[in-house]
């Protein structure tokens, strides 16, 4: 049993290490009312070709809520507030929470003018939904957000990235390109995992980050590993994806260390209780692997007892 307590302490670790480390500063308000709030059009998508949106990536997220213009707009975050003159939109609302950025954007109006700087608490209003500065548009809230290079760097992300001031026509840097990120630039992310609540998608694009799906990413705070691939589908729980993702995990399942190191970084809870069951069956099943299936076996339910030590995000 002293090589299972060693293999435990090692998963252990890798659970505690990852459940800590965040990335970025979430949402912690909401941005404006809730109700009938939803993504008219998502983050990272080729918007070349379609009607009523500019050409190239979108390097955004647009949002409306059954509102509509004229809605109060929050900053859902803490921070100093800088409000600027955007070119293809009226004015920004500038809002840095220490390594992370985020961008409100065309507003009718703005709670201080073009130049003007102050403070911000979370829930504290930087203006109304509207289209001030374009042509035309349906009235939305354009949310970017950015993270600080030290910061991105450091994430292991392979998804949708940007350094602020690219062209739309800019492909997404790569995965080793994100790694050498500089540290004090800032790059565009997705905002996804960074809203205080997941939200429906109204819109799906074919080329979304993670793959066409009916719901924002779950709120981590840090851009996801898989972002960058859209055959990557990221769904909620017990829908026909996520039944094949378990199945084909349990299938590939061995009792290797860095396999069970890997398994325990999944930030996937149904995931982890249903390859228990299925471990815990082949045991009893089949008593030739033994060792490997357990190591297995322990790794899934270390990490379903670190998840449900970690605070429950309330649900909309």
């Amino acid at each position: 049993m002293k090589r299972h307590g060693s293999l435990l302490s090692t998963i252990l670790a890798a659970v505690l290490s990852s459940s800590q480390a965040v990335a970025g500063t979430c949402l912690t308000a909401d941005i404006m009312k809730p109700a009938g709030q939803r993504v008219s059009s998502p983050y990272g998508v080729d918007r070349t070709g379609r009607p009523g949106a500019s050409a190239g990536y979108h390097q955004g997220m647009d949002i409306v809520n059954s509102e509509g213009a004229g809605t109060p707009i929050y900053s859902g975050s803490a921070g100093s507030v800088r409000y600027r003159h955007f070119g293809g939109g009226g004015v920004i609302a500038d809002v840095v929470s220490g390594d992370t950025r985020f961008f409100y954007l065309h507003m009718n109006t703005t709670t201080l003018k073009d130049g003007q700087s102050g403070q911000l608490a979370a829930g504290d209003q930087v203006g109304t939904m509207g289209c001030k500065g374009m042509d035309s548009c349906a009235p939305h809230l354009h949310l970017g957000a950015l993270l600080k290079g030290s910061t991105l760097s450091t994430t292991g992300t392979n998804g949708r990235v940007w350094r602020e001031g690219s062209r739309k026509s800019t492909s997404p840097l790569t995965g080793d390109a994100i790694k050498e990120a500089l540290p004090q630039a800032w790059y565009f992310v997705n905002p996804e995992p960074f809203l205080p609540r997941q939200i429906p998608i109204s819109n799906k694009y074919p080329d979304m980050a993670g793959g066409p799906r009916d719901t924002t990413l779950p709120k981590t705070c840090a851009p996801g590993a898989n972002e960058g691939a859209a055959s990557e589908t990221v769904s909620r729980s017990d829908t026909q994806s996520q039944q094949k993702a378990i199945a084909s995990a349990a299938e590939k399942a061995s009792g290797s260390e860095d396999h069970a190191v890997k398994v325990a970084n999944q930030p996937n809870r149904s995931l982890y209780i249903e390859l228990a069951r299925m471990n815990a069956t082949e045991l009893t099943a089949n008593t030739f692997d033994y060792d490997a299936q357990i190591d297995a076996a322990l790794a899934q339910l270390v990490a379903l007892y670190a998840l449900d030590a970690r605070p429950v995000e309330g649900r909309p």
